[in-house]
């Protein structure tokens, strides 16, 4: 019996590569639009596939919880403005699943601030800008069903004096079931260095 279980698991493994090969030498089907054009899941949510390259990134950041970080980590919002590289990804196939990700890498300026900077917030005097390295990945499906969300940060930053440097791993997962859709099971895990 177990002969045949592994068989029928290495077929699988052996139909999901030829599947997955596929997908990478067409591209997965993906219309790539610009960014300021990229509506799969956004504002269209019938059958779509996009994909689109970005550079800039501009974004608030709110407090992560954790023992490891100092305290403005902790309780300061933080605007993040950057340029690197980034790619998203959105597809919702016949039956309304949707799948979507995004990925982005590159150097950032973090600006700690006591309230969120976009409504009124201000720059926390205590803590000097922050300049360096950010990588952060977020994904996520959905169907009928269930809903899936997933996303890592890593960011490596220091003043311009060298007085203050932060490093943070921020990792987050929250998913619902079908028995329980509007319950969902979550977990963040965020360490500063």
């Amino acid at each position: 019996m177990p002969v045949v279980i592994h068989a029928r698991r290495l077929a699988v493994v052996a139909v999901l590569a030829v599947l997955g090969a596929l997908m990478v030498v067409s591209g997965a089907g993906a219309a790539p639009v610009p960014p300021s054009d990229f509506t799969c899941g956004v504002t269209v949510f019938t059958p779509c596939n996009q994909t689109a390259h970005f550079s800039d990134l501009f974004q608030v950041g709110t407090p992560l919880a954790s023992a490891s970080c100092p305290a403005f980590v902790t309780t300061d919002f933080v605007l993040i403005v950057g340029t690197g590289n980034g790619i998203e990804h959105s597809i919702i196939n016949n039956a309304g699943d949707g799948w979507f990700t995004s990925t982005w890498t590159g150097t950032v300026t973090l600006t700690a601030f006591i309230g969120d900077p976009t409504a009124g917030g201000v720059p926390d005097p205590s803590v000097p800008p922050l300049t360096g390295r950010l990588t952060e990945w977020f994904g996520g499906s959905f169907n009928k069903n269930n809903v899936v969300f997933h996303s890592t940060l890593h960011v490596d930053a220091t003043s311009a004096d060298g007085q203050t440097s932060l490093r943070v791993l921020d990792v987050s997962h929250a998913n619902s079931t079908a028995a329980n859709p509007f319950v969902p099971h979550s977990f963040e895990i965020t360490t500063c260095g």
